[in-house]
């Protein structure tokens, strides 16, 4: 073969792959646009958020525009083979969710093609649970009948693609007038739809579609596609109050301050909120939180940070060289002129005190913030319960005022018409004047006060600021606010049993806090921290390397020793000794080596021991802390526990006070009317009638106020109690003194 054939083979072979790189991006783009929408949650509905996620990628460049593909055709995505994988279906299991406890039968709804694979994979889960799992496949065409509805006690719901909003509201509504609640198993969006609640586990489709849009991209772009071997979970639960009240299901405290709440605005308990729907709203959308726990799963990477030094490093070098062609021809081939050498290098650490005290320094602070987190929970609730509470101190505070201002205003009358008749004189008209102006200022500033807490309270809620707020008032006489409770009753006896309560209170908070707990796990990391710093100075750090260099290229002076020469007579030279067992050694080829290092700083400029003095004083730091915290969690309880007690002993002493001060008025007025009592009198009467009322208005509100506060000290959720809750609080109670002793 010839030159001139040499090169026409040479550029055919070079244009070949050239022309399929050039080609395959444009045949991609136009064969893989097409997406089955039933491999998205939404269906269809799910396309313009997917568009939307391309142009976000594209950056400028031309954006991929994808189209609705038949079922089963489209582009095939690595892992897109099915939205409910038996993996990703029992994750969690859903049967211990609180609406299907205690439940015997429940439908499987979903696809036709998808639920009979659902059902394989929940079929232990329901029958360890005792539970029959009845499939249920729906489409466009074919809705559940009343028959089947009616012979089950509640309902998974998969995916529906298939079905449009206003097909998903139907079904919902069937579920709905049949008495069964149903719990969304992929798609959370479904509770907005008329689903009960949605799985924890559920799908996050706006992470799942970021997802997909980043392997079409990288299949329009000709790359191969990383396959989707995991799913993005929403964090929390979703929860319709709307259907959960239409059902006439009242779902617990715990799961309304864990979930996410949908429905709110259109069913707030008759336009009536409580304390503990009012916490739950907070703790569910307050936007601040919601950072608190962002920051926490940032932060959280932390830790995998910190392990991941002890996972092997491999990583590949390339090394060009080149020296002078005097010491390349002295090296005889060992050292040539020029040379490309490439190395494959693995490296493993085996023992570094840094590390391992990165590794439990990381672990005590993850710790340390989720406890914080708590804390700022616990913070977040108590201060919409504070303030809810004076939401409601300030409506009873109204009614009084009102009163009081109607009062004033008859007396002012009668006055009047006194001095028409000439019974009165101009100067008492003029005092009853003065005292209605002063009752219709007082009345005005709690209306304004009351609509700048509304305010204040929206806000905290997530809710607009302008929102109707009508806080429904606690009884105080049931159990869950201890009215009705005999150890609570036991603790309000006697001064002994209320000093017992306290000590025990005291020991609960200090082994239960979550602030204590978060300086602990503090104090455990500067611990750990010192220990490291104080081992630095002996302990050296290990590690292992393996390293394999090959040569790729080399040339000029000394490429090769001189008994490597081609030349026939230094061959036979080369032979006649390898006869006798002289070897010489070749030039280049591949070498290895393993080996173990350990490498001890001796001195650092002092840095050493700077940082070990000053870990020592943050330890000492955080000790003091630890210690401040405890006397001030101890103080705030028993000022807590005084505080409810007299709180709570004040109500009966204060609305009999007021039931005085309302007859001792009659009196007044009828005197007054007589001409037997002064105008001074009567007003004095009046006004401490209404500063009694406003005393008794406001006893219930302040023992609900150190209540809430009390709890809050011992790390409980402020609002109603169940049973296990004042079991903490009051456990041991009825026989910690006693009983007979002065009050």
């Amino acid at each position: 073969m010839n030159v001139t054939a040499w090169k026409r083979q040479f550029i055919a072979l070079l244009l070949a792959p050239l022309l399929i790189l050039m080609l395959a991006p444009a045949a991609t783009q136009a064969a893989d646009t097409a997406l089955d929408p039933q491999l998205l949650p939404g269906g269809k509905a799910d396309l313009p958020a997917l568009q939307q996620e391309l142009e976000r990628l594209s950056a400028g460049r031309r954006t991929l525009v994808v189209r609705p593909a038949p079922p089963g055709a489209g582009v095939r995505l690595p892992g897109l083979d099915a939205l409910e994988t038996p993996a990703f279906l029992t994750a969690t299991d859903p049967f211990a969710l609180a609406p299907l406890d205690g439940v015997s039968r429940v439908l499987l709804i979903g696809p036709a093609r998808a639920v009979e694979l659902a059902a394989e994979a929940l079929a232990d889960l329901a029958h360890g649970r005792g539970i029959a799992l009845i499939p249920l496949a729906v489409d466009v065409y074919a809705e559940p009948s009343a028959t089947r509805l009616h012979d089950a006690d509640a309902a998974l719901v998969l995916a529906l693609p298939e079905l449009d909003t206003a097909a998903q509201r139907r079904l919902f509504a069937r579920l709905i007038d049949a008495g069964m609640p149903s719990v969304a198993l992929t798609d959370a969006r479904q509770v907005e739809h008329g689903a009960l609640l949605s799985s924890p586990g559920a799908l996050d489709v706006g992470a799942w579609l970021r997802r997909v849009a980043l392997r079409l991209e990288d299949l329009a772009a000709g790359r191969v596609p990383e396959p989707i071997d995991s799913r993005p979970e929403l964090s929390r639960a979703w929860l319709n109050l709307e259907t959960a009240a239409t059902l006439d299901w009242s779902p617990s405290f715990a799961l309304l301050s864990q979930s996410r709440l949908v429905g709110e605005a259109a069913a707030p308990m008759g336009s009536r909120l409580s304390l503990d729907r009012a916490v739950a709203l907070a703790l569910a959308d307050n936007l601040g939180l919601a950072a608190a726990r962002q920051e926490v799963d940032v932060e959280a990477f932390d830790l995998d940070l910190a392990a991941s030094r002890y996972r092997p490093n491999l990583y590949l070098e390339a090394t060009g060289r080149m020296i002078d062609e005097t010491r390349a021809r002295a090296a005889l081939g060992q050292e040539p002129e020029r040379l490309v050498s490439g190395e494959a290098v693995l490296e493993q650490l085996l023992f570094s005190e840094p590390a391992l005290a990165a590794i439990g320094i990381a672990g005590s602070l993850d710790r340390a913030r989720r406890a914080e987190l708590e804390v700022e929970s616990l913070d977040l609730a108590l201060d919409v319960s504070r303030d809810f509470l004076d939401l409601l101190r300030l409506d009873a505070s109204r009614k009084v005022l009102q009163a009081d201002l109607v009062l004033a205003r008859a007396q002012r009358d009668l006055a009047v018409r006194g001095e028409a008749a000439g019974a009165v004189g101009r100067g008492e008209v003029a005092r009853f004047e003065a005292e209605l102006a002063q009752a219709r200022e007082r009345q005005e500033q709690v209306v304004a006060d009351r609509e700048q807490l509304g305010i204040a309270v929206n806000r905290r809620l997530g809710r607009a600021p302008a929102a109707a707020l009508v806080p429904q008032a606690p009884d105080m006489e049931s159990a869950e606010w201890l009215g009705g409770d005999d150890r609570f009753r036991a603790v309000l006896d006697t001064s002994a049993s209320l000093a017992a309560w306290q000590e025990r209170l005291v020991a609960t908070a200090l082994r239960d806090s979550a602030e204590l707990a978060a300086l602990g796990e503090l104090r455990h990391a500067v611990q750990r921290e010192l220990t490291s710093r104080r081992r630095a100075f002996w302990l050296p750090e290990v590690g292992l390397e393996a390293r394999y260099t090959s040569e790729l290229s080399r040339g000029g002076e000394g490429d090769r020793a001189p008994w490597e020469s081609p030349s026939p007579a230094v061959q036979l030279g080369v032979g006649a000794l390898e006869s006798v067992g002289v070897s010489l050694p070749e030039t280049g080829g591949d070498q290895w080596s393993v080996g173990v290092s350990a490498r001890l700083p001796l001195y650092a400029g002092g840095r050493r021991s700077i940082e070990r003095d000053r870990t020592a004083a943050r330890l000492e730091q955080v000790a003091l802390e630890d210690a401040d915290a405890r006397l001030g969690l101890e103080a705030r309880l028993r000022a807590a526990s005084v505080e409810l007690v007299a709180a709570w002993r004040r109500i009966t002493l204060r609305e009999a006070a007021q039931g005085h001060a309302e007859e001792a008025l009659e009196l007044a007025e009828v005197a007054w009317r007589e001409g037997a009592l002064p105008q001074v009198a009567l007003i004095d009467a009046r006004t401490s009638a209404r500063q009694t009322g406003l005393a008794a208005a406001e006893a219930r509100w302040q023992a609900l106020q150190a209540l809430v506060h009390l709890q809050r000290a011992l790390g409980m959720t402020p609002g109603p109690m169940e049973a296990e809750a004042r079991d903490r609080l009051l456990a041991g109670a009825a026989t910690m003194a006693p009983r007979g002793e002065e009050r």
